[in-house]
């Protein structure tokens, strides 16, 4: 899992969408979804593209399993990690306007568990990442690694750890904040979170192709690869076990699903007028003048997005002022250059949207500082997690 080490490339993603230099994007959809798997940047990519209207179109080239050579096509399952955290805030949002929950109240009104300082945090500054829990910021000190995670290992973690700030002051992105949520939805739902998701947003979204990462096989779901350079070769590495942490990454799901997730969001059939309003203004402001939203970021150019990395995965999901969206998964991750999901984003959407965005300069953040030479997923754990 990348997540720990990609606050900055996250941050320059989100510099990147606010760019307003003009440029002209390349013909057709084919033509994007080629270069990044061309360039050896990633073994196989997603795309899908969708107005109100409905899905638009979606495309696939490359692999989803390198040594069967089994194509990626656009119904290939995919993980597309803290892009999960949208649909957790959608799930949060939809309870409080059922009435079940406030998100202004305590969380500890529906996490009993979480008795050090739940009374102190509203479940509105868990979604805006404002809590004072500890995140990637400040070492990632409950929810580190990629191993599975038991309710009590967790609580009990999460129950010893001071604040680094009083909730409401400071921002720092924390997986902790979305398992804390899904655990919301399971204690008022009474329901597992898996199963909740399922029957309030993906069935009534028509997300046939997307469901929760409990760890059962699925032949047909993409293998995940991580390189360093594009000269470097693709690794097959073990896919990070989310089976505990499904509200902050654990949804497995197509670029064309997610799409017909924003569709269902934006056009009432998940969340009314006030609640869409709400989910999407800004709630804590970001360096270079984008904001944190509840659960997802918005750029002052009027974009909504959210990225996801794993190690093997890497995804975002954009929502743009024409109301066009856009979503793009990959079966893998290059450190060196990343793929710049914004600037992608964008593209597509000057291709399928009116009026069509500024596109600005592609700026892929590179984590070859970060990480030193591999030949082994086991040196790559060591280098991220001590393993």
């Amino acid at each position: 899992m990348l997540e720990r080490i990609l606050k900055y490339a996250s941050l320059a993603l989100v510099l990147a969408t606010c760019a307003a230099a003009p440029a002209t994007p390349a013909n057709g959809l084919d033509q994007l979804i080629r270069p990044p798997i061309t360039g050896k940047v990633y073994p196989g990519i997603s795309v899908a593209v969708g107005n109100s209207t409905g899905l638009l179109a979606a495309g696939a080239y490359g692999r989803a399993n390198i040594a069967a050579s089994i194509a990626m096509t656009s119904r290939t399952p995919m993980r597309v990690a803290s892009v999960s955290k949208t649909i957790t805030a959608a799930a949060i949002l939809m309870l409080d306007q059922a009435g079940a929950i406030s998100i202004d109240k305590p969380v500890s009104t529906y996490v009993p568990q979480f008795t050090s300082n739940g009374a102190k945090i509203t479940i509105r500054q868990l979604l805006a990442h404002i809590s004072g829990i500890p995140g990637r910021g400040h070492g990632d000190p409950i929810l580190h690694g990629d191993g599975p995670v038991t309710q009590t290992e967790f609580f009990t973690k999460l129950n010893a750890t001071p604040l680094y700030a009083t909730p409401g002051t400071q921002w720092d992105y924390s997986n902790e904040n979305y398992y804390l949520l899904a655990q919301i939805v399971q204690n008022v739902g009474h329901a597992s979170f898996a199963s909740w998701l399922k029957q309030h947003i993906f069935v009534p979204a028509g997300m046939t192709q997307t469901y929760s990462d409990e760890g059962a096989s699925d032949p047909t779901l993409a293998l995940g690869y991580v390189h360093r350079l594009p000269q470097d070769p693709f690794l097959a590495c073990a896919p990070p076990d989310w089976s505990g942490e499904l509200g902050a990454g654990g949804v497995i799901s197509t670029p064309s699903d997610l799409v017909r997730f924003d569709i269902a969001l934006f056009n009432g059939t998940l969340l009314d007028v006030a609640h869409r309003k709400e989910m999407v203004a800004p709630a804590f402001p970001l360096p270079g003048g984008a904001s944190m939203a509840l659960g997802w970021f918005v750029t002052p150019n009027g974009v909504v997005f959210h990225e996801g990395d794993f190690t093997i995965a890497a995804a975002i999901n954009a929502v743009f002022p024409d109301g066009t969206y856009v979503a793009e998964a990959s079966n893998g991750a290059g450190l060196g250059p990343d793929f710049d999901r914004g600037y992608f984003a964008r593209q597509v959407q000057n291709l399928y949207g009116a009026p069509p965005i500024a596109l600005g300069k592609p700026n892929p953040p590179s984590l070859l500082s970060m990480i030193g030479p591999f030949s082994t997923c086991a040196q790559l754990d060591a280098m991220l997690f001590g393993k």
